[in-house]
């Protein structure tokens, strides 16, 4: 819980937990949309994995 309270604070969290909570993100159903993706709104951000 450290790192999600450093990370949210936007302090300093090492690279390896950011991963590991972006892969359980995604293993939650999660995607993340990088600055160039593709998104109806356009821009970075997150959405839920569509089920199928």
């Amino acid at each position: 819980m450290n790192t999600v309270n450093r990370f949210e604070a936007g302090q300093d969290a090492r690279l390896s937990s950011v991963e590991k909570m972006q892969r359980a993100l995604e293993k939650g159903g999660i995607e993340f949309i990088p600055e160039n993706g593709t998104s109806s709104r356009g821009g970075a951000g997150v959405r839920l994995r569509e089920s199928g």
